[in-house]
């Protein structure tokens, strides 16, 4: 069976996890730190464990996926590879890993926001990488047939650039299935026109995989997911060069930028840092007169013109807990205008 495990290595129906940067909470924080929450959480909470050791969620979660019986497969994919040289700009910003096993019709994607990972079936995050916030997401998928669900779409928005040395393909897996054509990149058809594929936890949460290809060539947040939700949104990615106006004439929504988080552990302990050390991607919704659903998105493409030229998804759901923890976090553009003074 293919599921999450929890922090105590149990199987969990979902959770999330947002590294921190290096340096920030403690002196002692080596970007191993980070923050928990699964459907048994109070709330998002500072785990006593760090990323480098054995003891936590994720680890525990792919430990299970690499170790898992020859009927199980697992698809990595990332847009960078550890060799350079075998990158392809064509393909995806996506990154993720996609896990399945036939025999006990079951099934799991982990989304997340690091390059290069996981790299050789390593549970360690890439050295590099340490001193950046970043986001991860696993959910138990309903069946074996939802994956390959996903893997359908992914041949036709995503597009997703393979990790082979982190992926395995089962004997029992058929030709003809997506999960397998996506592995060897044929059937690739990429649409000009985006999809939202309505996926469920094996727990029964409904989640939306909300994705686009290259070829769409409209912003992903401002112009596809805030549609979709019917929300407004506020959104932490990674911003180098030309960022997404916060408005626009295609849609109707409006979507802020983050500029600074500060995560309170505790009363006394706060991690605080600039949107500059946060290679995130996620959102959540503005709750407003007309629409008060607590939308979390967590995604692998960023807030960037140039990223309308990329193929990449985001999975969105509603949770309260979660919602409150980010929305807590985050300053917008207009609150810091209004702690300014003139």
């Amino acid at each position: 069976m293919m599921e999450p495990k929890n922090q105590q290595g149990k199987a969990v129906d979902w959770w999330f996890i947002y590294k921190t940067p290096d340096r920030t909470g403690t002196a002692n924080n080596k970007g191993f730190d980070f923050f928990y929450f699964d459907p048994d959480s109070r709330g998002l909470g500072l785990s006593p464990v760090g990323l480098d050791q054995d003891n936590q969620a994720l680890a525990y979660t792919l430990k299970g996926i690499f170790g898992a019986p020859d009927s199980a497969g697992y698809i990595a994919y990332n847009d960078e590879h550890v060799d350079k040289e075998k990158n392809k700009s064509e393909k995806g910003h996506c990154k993720g890993v996609l896990v399945f096993d036939k025999p006990s019709d079951s099934a799991l994607l982990l989304l997340h926001s690091t390059p290069r990972f996981p790299a050789n079936r390593e549970v360690s995050i890439p050295e590099d990488e340490r001193i950046y916030g970043q986001t991860f997401i696993c959910l138990s998928l309903a069946n074996y047939q939802m994956a390959n669900q996903i893997a359908r779409q992914m041949l036709c928005q995503q597009n997703p650039q393979i990790l082979t040395e982190s992926t395995r393909i089962p004997k029992n897996l058929g030709d003809d299935e997506p999960l397998s054509l996506l592995f060897h990149g044929t059937a690739i058809n990429e649409s000009r026109q985006p999809s939202s594929l309505s996926l469920h936890s094996k727990g029964g949460k409904p989640f939306r995989l909300i994705a686009k290809s290259r070829k769409w060539g409209e912003d992903f947040w401002l112009d596809l997911v805030s549609p979709e939700l019917q929300s407004d949104l506020v959104v932490e990615t990674w911003r180098r060069g030309k960022v997404t106006p916060l408005q626009d004439g295609t849609s109707d929504t409006f979507d802020e930028d983050v500029l600074r988080l500060d995560f309170k552990a505790t009363s006394t302990l706060s991690y605080q840092w600039p949107y500059t050390k946060d290679h995130a991607k996620w959102a959540v919704a503005l709750k407003n007169p007309t629409n008060s659903a607590p939308w979390v998105c967590v995604a692998d493409l960023n807030r960037m013109v140039s990223q309308e030229k990329r193929g990449g998804g985001s999975l969105c759901f509603q949770e309260e807990r979660l919602w409150q923890a980010l929305k807590a976090a985050e300053e917008k553009l207009h609150q810091l205008a209004q702690a300014t003074p003139s």
